[in-house]
């Protein structure tokens, strides 16, 4: 593998995702992936393909290898045994599934295919369709072997005969044997039945021989026990051996016949293998992507355009998921996102700062992202992260002393730097760490821009670190590179592993230095050594920070206020809504009482009318009375109607006392009496109307009213009965004429609601059916009525009329 890749810790990351596989083959080809294989475009495919479903039920996408089995099956000299037959039989039921899968898998139409592939036949959903169905084979193998993979010749007609054949030979070698043993106990050390040489024997005491007459077929080692074949079971051991090598060949011709049947399939199983491979490769990336939280980021085709976008990025060996995975001890800290972006026309990024400050964190967390998007591969990045196309990859990173070959550290670095010199192609990436250390540090300086500048006329994506000042001072003024640093607390002495675009660093030796305690004197000549111009740079630096970090101050603050501000609009926004919403349902409710109401009143105008025509026509009739009951009537029609038009939540003003008292004023709840309250005995009450009649009642039916509702009325008349009656919860019209019920109906149901009943009954029976009908009409629209149904069963049903008051 390429030594810059060991450099940025892919081989670890392709491990890890190698592991993810379940077959041999996906795992070989895992273990083999490069950014430059030219699969990049297939992996992401089969992602894209299978991530949808795989997500959602993942159990629709077996995969059970069975890659010894398909090795000895592949072979022309391979046996399968016990093992690989379960293992085939396993294997192929769970393709004929993962095929069915596959076939029904579509394709997303909002989203495109990636680079270098199309939706042709490189899907996994067009080469499902096109292989044949594994699941024949499958049933087959599971007909004619039990679950652990032997035969099972019972299932098998060709062999069912000749196992019953040597089951009963070997019953009837086994009963003689038993019966021997049974019959000279002394003889034998053991009561036991061996086998020797395929034939079924006694172990005969050698002092005992005598005792079983038979053939000696072998002895123990000390010689004490003979193995002997009674001459009884010598015929039925012949016919023994017989049937079970009969029984054997029959065995062996079947599976050699089933292996040739199989083997005449063999490019439908590599096809399948093949198949499986390639989506237990897709599964393994999938199972990558959610191991690390990463996606398929965009990667550019042209290595001379896109651009290097991280959003939050993070590099996958210090996640605390993958590090546990690996086997690895948790961070100390948590790993904080890397955000970076370059240009094609400002690719080059020189990052300057304090040691330990993550400066090669950002090198290898770039290189390592870079690698695996280019090898399709998921990156733990947030979406709209994307990557330059990848042509080379050279890395400088680490120390490459070595004794053997008498290089230095800097002469280490300057073979390397030749080398990537050599073989870097226009548009590679190249991380260069520690850049210009190693020797005299302007010397070091002027080397190190020099390679950037031959880099950049290559048009390579460049990421250097380094804690040479002229190098960053170079880069601001190079319009092809920009300053980065990395940020440091120095109240803390720590870094803050956070990368700031824009602004170059310092090293702060001389601030730690001073932190810890380094004498004041040896700080000051170092001050002094360092010069004017260098002392200048730094302030500058310092000033530049400063600001820099009030800005993002500033910026962190307008955010959070910018935030607040939507918050403060989506409420507002959402309570307009809801505002327009009521205003709507209630105009809508409004529209509807009114109409119902409406509708209410000519109904029972029309009604009172009529009622009145007819009971003029009566030859006695009480001009004076029906006048009275006509007011009355309109006077609760108007109640009816202004207690269904009131506002919703409106609490009707009044003034009435809060209790009844003697002298006060009150009215019958039931009745409707109003009057004045002239005594109080217990809870026995004495109510006198205007007209002087007096209504003796409990006091819990009284509510106290204002003296002005009790006054006099200035026409008409009231009738009051004097003494109170519990109102019926039913009225009998059975016999009543069906154009007589209207009025006697209307009060009934005005008496209920006054008495707080909740439910009254109308008894009308079955007859013609004209007297219910009549019920039913005069019952309409009342709005003081909720629901009009027939009675239950067992109280009259269908000829008595159950009325659920409001």
């Amino acid at each position: 593998m390429n030594p810059e890749l060991h450099a940025l810790e892919f081989p670890d990351a392709v491990r890890l995702i190698e592991s993810g596989a379940r077959t041999a083959p996906a795992r070989a080809a895992l273990g083999a992936m490069q950014p430059w294989d030219g699969l990049a475009g297939l992996r992401r495919l089969h992602q894209m393909e299978l991530q949808d479903l795989w997500m959602q039920s993942p159990d629709l996408l077996p995969v059970l290898p069975m890659d010894e089995a398909l090795d000895e099956l592949l072979n022309p000299a391979g046996w399968l045994l016990s093992e690989h037959w379960r293992q085939l039989r396993d294997g192929l039921r769970a393709m004929a599934r993962l095929l069915q899968s596959l076939a029904a898998l579509p394709w997303p139409e909002a989203r495109p295919a990636p680079a270098g592939t199309h939706l042709g036949i490189d899907r996994l959903q067009v080469t499902a369709a096109l292989l044949p169905d594994p699941a024949p084979i499958a049933e087959r193998l599971t007909k004619s072997f039990d679950a652990d993979g032997r035969l099972d010749p019972l299932r098998i007609p060709a062999l069912a005969s000749l196992h019953r054949g040597r089951q009963d030979a070997f019953q009837a070698v086994q009963a003689k044997l038993q019966k021997l043993l049974r019959g000279t106990p002394d003889a034998f050390n053991e009561a036991t039945i061996v086998e020797r040489n395929g034939r079924f024997c006694l172990p005969v005491r050698q002092e005992r021989r005598s005792l079983v007459p038979g053939l000696v077929l072998d002895r123990s080692g000390s010689g004490a026990t003979v193995f002997i074949e009674p001459m009884e079971a010598v015929p039925l051991n012949n016919a023994f051996v017989e049937a079970d090598r009969d029984y054997a060949q029959a065995v062996q011709a079947f599976l050699r016949d089933l292996l040739a049947e199989l083997r005449g399939r063999r490019e439908d199983f590599a096809r399948w293998r093949d198949l499986q491979a390639q989506a237990d490769q897709g599964l393994a990336l999938l199972r990558w992507a959610a191991l690390c939280d990463g996606r398929l980021p965009d990667v550019e085709t042209d290595p001379k355009q896109g651009r290097l976008c991280l959003l939050d990025a993070r590099h996958p060996m210090l996640l605390p998921a993958v590090r546990e995975a690996m086997g690895l001890e948790p961070l100390a800290h948590p790993v904080v996102p890397l955000n970076l972006v370059l240009e094609a026309e400002k690719p080059g990024l020189v990052i300057s700062g304090s040691n330990t400050g993550g400066k090669t964190v950002v090198l290898k967390t770039v290189g390592l992202l870079s690698v695996l998007a280019a090898c399709g591969c998921a990156v733990p990045a947030k979406e709209g992260s994307s990557f330059p196309a990848l042509p080379s990859l050279h890395a400088d990173i680490g120390d490459h002393q070595t004794i053997t070959g008498s290089l230095s550290t800097f002469s280490s670095h300057v073979l390397h730097l030749k080398k990537i010199l050599e073989n870097v192609h226009d548009g590679g990436l190249v991380l260069l760490d520690e850049l210009g250390t190693g020797t005299d540090p302007k010397e070091g300086a002027a080397l190190g821009i020099a390679m950037l500048q031959t880099l950049s006329r290559r048009r390579c994506w460049i990421l250097c670190s380094t804690h040479l000042g002229e190098i960053s001072q170079w880069a601001l003024r190079h319009t092809r590179f920009q300053n980065a640093s990395v940020q440091f607390d120095e109240d803390r002495l720590a870094p803050t592993y956070r990368l700031l675009v824009g602004q170059p660093g310092q090293s702060r030796a001389l601030t730690i230095a001073a932190k810890l305690g380094l004498p004041k004197a040896v700080l000051d000549h170092a001050d002094r050594v360092l010069g004017k111009r260098e002392q200048d740079w730094r302030d500058f630096l310092r000033e530049l920070e400063a600001e820099r970090t009030r800005l993002l101050e500033e910026a962190e603050t307008l955010r959070q206020q910018t935030a607040a501000v939507e918050k403060d609009r989506e409420i507002l926004r959402q309570r307009e809504a809801k505002l327009r919403t009521e205003r709507d349902a209630f105009q809508q409710e409004s529209k509807e009482k009114v109409a119902r109401v409406l509708d209410f009143l000519d109904h029972e105008g029309k009604r009172l009318v009529k009622e009145l025509k007819e009971r003029q026509k009566a030859a006695a009739v009480n001009a004076d009375r029906l006048g009275t009951e006509a007011h009355e009537r309109v006077k609760q029609l108007t109640r009816l109607a202004e207690a269904e038009l009131a506002p919703r939540g409106a609490k009707p003003q009044t003034t009435a006392p809060k209790e009844v008292r003697e002298g006060g004023y009150a009215r019958h709840r039931g009745l409707g009496v109003e009057g004045k309250v002239v005594s109080l005995k217990g809870d026995r009450a004495t109510l006198e109307t205007p007209q002087g009649r007096r209504l003796e009642c409990r006091l819990g039916e009284l509510e106290p009213i204002g003296a002005r509702e009790a006054a006099p009325k200035p026409t008409g008349k009231v009738r009051v009965r004097a003494e109170a009656q519990e109102i019926d919860s039913e009225i009998n019209l059975i016999g009543r004429a069906s154009d007589d019920v209207d009025s006697e109906v209307y009060r009934f149901v005005e008496e209920a609601l006054a008495a707080g009943r909740r439910f009254v009954r109308i008894v009308h029976g079955h007859g013609t059916g004209r007297l219910k009908a009549a019920v039913r009409e005069a019952l309409r629209g009342h709005p003081g009525i909720a629901r009009v149904e027939d009675a239950p069963q067992n109280q009259g049903g269908a000829g008595a009329t159950v009325i659920t008051l409001k």
